[in-house]
């Protein structure tokens, strides 16, 4: 997480400034599509992790592994006419300055390869997640993580070009692939076989995974759904500043959630149990340490945010103070949010938190556009943060603990 913290820190200025708030604006938009292509595994990677954490019986993992990957095929097959589309109307769909179309449409090009490569090995990931394995697969991200870093560093120095960065990036991604396919054979025994597919298993998978995607799919909508308004309303430029607020806090956001996050595993097998009390304590020790930490991380950013922005990247690129603000009162809300988000997927009793995230994140995209006509920059980040009030971030807590108090009422 410390790698993942500063790699940002230092590369975002060098892009900046060689690239143009255009061009990377541009960057921003295509992460941002891909993030959204990601949740087309419908949830099936995270059934998976619950599933195979649960069991260490090796027809059951090649089950699980086989049936999930084939699907990945598929889906990857489905997606490759929609980025056609996108391809084909990059800049109907988006505000781009017309000498950059033939560039953006070849970058756009090397980050869909990129997503293929990266969704297909997500499934190699997520099997060391589920065996406890996890520190080996952050090894290798660090390495990889480093290594691209100063890949695109020594790139941005001699004035290479944006589609460079591209080729870099994709470039990393094929060797973390082949990378994370020889640790798996080596520390997990499974095979890698149409054999194993299963269709009952598939359908199995379905009815949890749907509403998993449904969490995802709603997350990215209130999350990244900004930067394609944007992008799509007021201009590349706008999403950089817009962007670059928000990267600072999300920096130490992203790290409270890895606090709970790789305890998935351990809360399935004690929800498995039914080790209800031990579930409740885990959830309320966390629920504590993450907003402790997020009222103090959070803090420090409401102070001085702002000038550590314009020392990071320039005056020139500070966005708004109450924008600003915005972000970080979402941040300090959304930290304690999270926790008990984490252990109710863990535990498989996400339905209605699913149903509530739909809502959310349809909530967040009207009341942004229509608070965009009238405050711009600041009126999207109010709408996340107004439905975000009005939905989850109520509902995901009080929804843990009626189920995990019901839960402890029928074995007493």
């Amino acid at each position: 997480m410390i790698i993942q913290m500063i790699i940002p820190l230092l590369l975002l200025p060098l892009m900046v400034k060689n690239l143009g708030n255009e061009l990377y604006g541009l960057w921003i938009l295509f992460t941002t599509i891909i993030a959204y292509l990601g949740i087309s595994g419908f949830g099936f990677g995270t059934t998976f992790i619950k599933e195979v954490s649960k069991s260490d019986n090796t027809h059951i993992l090649n089950t699980y592994f086989n049936t999930t990957l084939m699907f990945y095929l598929l889906i990857s097959l489905i997606l490759i006419p929609i980025n056609i589309y996108i391809y084909v109307n990059l800049e109907n769909l988006f505000l781009i300055d017309q000498i950059y179309v033939l560039e953006a449409k070849r970058v756009y090009v090397l980050f869909v390869l990129t997503f293929y490569v990266n969704f297909l090995s997500s499934l190699l990931g997520s099997l060391l997640f589920a065996k406890n394995l996890l520190y080996l697969q952050n090894y290798l991200s660090i390495i990889i993580s480093i290594s691209s870093f100063v890949s695109m560093y020594v790139a941005l120095y001699f004035g290479y070009s944006i589609i460079t960065l591209g080729l870099i990036n994709l470039f990393f991604s094929l060797c973390s692939m082949l990378l994370l396919y020889l640790i798996v054979k080596r520390k997990v025994t499974f095979e890698l076989s149409w054999k194993h597919f299963d269709m009952h298993t598939l359908k199995q998978m379905f009815h949890p995974s749907i509403h998993y995607f449904f969490i995802t799919a709603s997350a990215m909508i209130i999350l990244y759904s900004d930067n394609i308004i944007i992008s799509s309303f007021i201009g590349l430029s706008s999403l950089t500043l817009f962007y670059i607020a928000y990267k600072v806090v999300s920096i130490p956001q992203n790290l409270l959630f890895k606090i709970v996050d790789v305890a998935i595993p351990d809360i399935s097998k004690m929800y498995e149990k039914k080790q209800y009390k031990q579930i409740i304590k885990l959830h309320n020790k966390m629920l504590v340490i993450s907003l402790i930490m997020g009222i103090f991380g959070f803090g420090f950013l409401h102070v001085y945010g702002l000038d550590l922005i314009g020392w990071w990247v320039g005056e020139e690129r500070i966005i708004n103070t109450n924008v600003f603000h915005v972000f970080i009162y979402f941040a300090i809300i959304h930290a304690g949010v999270h926790v008990s988000a984490v252990f109710l997927v863990a535990m498989g009793e996400h339905t209605k938190t699913s149903y509530m995230t739909m809502v959310d994140a349809s909530l967040n995209i009207i009341i942004s556009i229509v608070l965009l006509q009238y405050y711009g920059l600041l009126g999207i980040a109010l709408g996340t943060l107004i439905a975000h009030l009005c939905t989850s971030a109520w509902f995901t807590t009080w929804w843990f603990y009626k189920i995990i108090n019901s839960k402890i009422n029928v074995l007493s």
